[in-house]
């Protein structure tokens, strides 16, 4: 019954379950306790509801450790499944060796299952990027998921060693021959079975093969195969990895306009796809929290535990004569020091605990970071590689929008208070960064800046920072177009309304077709759209006698 209600109704089935739980301990029917048990642990991961499947699973951890050996390597393998579901890999590579270990002990498992556990081993070592660990659990688990007839275990396999083929150095035609022909196996299996997700991405691998084989054609058709998988299966970051592919491959056939339009297609999804990935990351960084208390706060339960039972004693003895009572008494005194030090250890647990949660956000930011910077690297390797101007310079602009998101994550990651950003200390960075990368030998452009200490939250960071990059590299382009030298000033100051921004230059003056408040142009568009996220209005004004001023103030 709690197995069947799982799909419609989780609360109600983890209810049903811990009842069968309960009257299978009354009885002392153990192995319908650990069944139970192990439904609940297995279907709770399932569900994403890793800090009950975590509790679950340290309940038959220690209900098989006494009364069902043989069973222990179950609730240890799904220990390491909720380790690596929640980020923490290491941790999830020791409970699945310690429960290979358990489970090579003892006679009588399923093929099947001893195939899965050696394939998530594969799994792990793919995510440590451990190679040859990687290829050796995956083959030990191909005959045996042959044997237990897993369609889905054997594609897994496949897709497995050609990855690790694709990715071996030196890149050899050899080795990528076969990686084509393992992850052309695992997308039959795949298919065949309906896994559409496990589809995409094998068809999105294999059209990565074919591109470095040299067959841009075929890529092309691997990678509209990904597209169509990935969208059957409703999996947007699937599909922006397919577009991208496709993009690659067009560029590959010298077709730059269909590439760009996938490209512009491609981060147009990832920009939508941004926030929500950040948000589900720190969503499972408060998983992988809770997981970690729930550790925590079982040890010190067990220890009150056998506090309590040892009070429970002393009151027996109690009862025996005065003599008994003042050892009694003594006993009591010395078991209360002990639990105020085990109050104290749990304080302690939770502070640790904390402080590990503010470490593990800045990493994140720290992380966002780097993909950031990755990704502007892409850019420019793309960009060097484009034949056309035009593309270049978007491409540029891209890249320096990135940098600014990128410059926030950063500021975020020293910080020690990561729900602020000093704003003149982050414009200043970033008015440094565009100089250095608009500054050409032909011009010499004054920037000089002038900057209140003002403080914004994350977001609205971001944000203003965007709307800098833009307004600057705006007047960089065009307000000193065929001019040697020129002025630019920033300055920033705090309101009572929020903040007042403008960006002066004595260039040669605004046009129609660089208002900010009538242009069509993509960068100014979006410096109206950004304004309004922050509740601003945008104005443009002459610089008498030459130049221009907009302003950008909280209304």
């Amino acid at each position: 019954m709690s197995d069947s209600l799982f799909a419609l109704d989780v609360p109600q089935a983890r209810r049903a379950g811990e009842q069968a739980v309960a009257l299978a301990r009354q009885r002392s029917d153990w192995p319908g306790a650990a069944a139970a048990l192990y439904q609940l642990a297995v279907n709770c991961e399932r569900a994403a509801d890793y800090v009950a499947a975590m509790r679950y699973s340290q309940q038959g951890v220690e209900l098989t450790r006494v009364h069902l050996p043989g069973e222990q390597w179950r609730f240890t393998q799904t220990l390491g499944l909720v380790a690596v579901a929640t980020k923490d890999v290491a941790a999830g590579l020791r409970y699945l060796r310690q429960a290979h270990r358990q489970q090579a002990a003892i006679a009588g498992v399923a093929a099947g299952e001893r195939g899965n556990l050696l394939l998530h081993l594969a799994d792990n070592h793919l995510a440590l990027r451990q190679p040859d660990s990687t290829l050796y659990y995956a083959s030990r688990a191909l005959p045996q998921l042959r044997h237990a007839a897993d369609s889905q275990g054997r594609g897994r396999v496949y897709y497995l060693r050609g990855a690790i083929y694709a990715e071996r150095l030196p890149v050899s035609r050899r080795s990528l021959q076969a990686a084509a022909i393992e992850l052309q196996r695992a997308l039959s299996v795949f298919q065949h079975a309906g896994q559409e997700a496990d589809a995409a991405r094998a068809a999105l691998a294999l059209a990565r093969v074919r591109r470095l084989q040299g067959r841009p054609k075929t890529a092309q058709q691997m990678a509209e195969r990904a597209l169509r998988l990935a969208r059957a299966g409703r999996m947007p970051d699937d599909e922006a990895d397919a577009l991208s592919s496709l993009a690659r491959s067009y560029a590959d056939q010298k077709r730059p306009r269909r590439a760009d339009e996938f490209d512009a297609r491609s981060q147009t999804l990832r920009d939508s796809l941004f926030n929500e990935n950040k948000a589900r990351e720190l969503a499972q960084l408060q998983v992988r929290y809770d997981v970690q208390l729930l550790t925590e706060q079982k040890r010190a339960a067990e220890f009150e535990q056998r506090s309590q039972r040892a009070q429970l004693h002393s009151l027996w003895l109690l009862l025996g004569g005065l003599t008994t009572t003042v050892a009694v008494g003594g006993g009591l005194y010395w078991r209360l020091r002990r639990q105020k030090s085990l109050l104290a250890l749990a304080n302690e647990a939770n502070s640790r605990a904390v402080a590990e949660k503010e470490v593990l956000l800045q990493e994140i930011h720290h992380r966002v970071k780097n993909n950031l910077q990755l990704v502007s690297s892409l850019l420019a390797w793309q960009g060097s590689s484009l034949p056309d101007p035009v593309l270049q310079q978007a491409l540029a602009s891209s890249r320096t929008r990135i940098q600014s998101m990128a410059l926030v994550h950063e500021f975020l990651y020293r910080a020690d208070d990561l729900s602020q950003v000093r704003m003149d200390e982050y414009l200043g960075e970033l008015l440094e960064s565009l100089h250095r990368s608009l500054t050409t030998p032909r011009q010499r452009i004054q920037l000089s800046r002038s900057l209140d200490p003002l403080v914004m939250d994350p977001k609205e960071a971001s944000a203003l920072g965007l709307v800098v990059n833009e307004l600057v590299t705006n007047a960089y382009k065009h307000a000193f177009r065929e001019r040697e030298q020129g002025n630019l000033h920033v300055v920033l100051e705090k309101t009572a309304a929020g903040f007042w921004l403008a960006v002066q230059d004595d260039g040669a003056g605004i046009t129609a077709e660089l208002n900010p408040e009538e242009t069509h142009s993509l960068g100014l568009q979006l410096v109206n759209t950004l304004a309004r996220q922050l509740k601003a209005s945008v104005s443009t004004v002459p610089n008498l006698p030459t130049g221009t001023q907009v302003v950008v103030a909280s209304t």
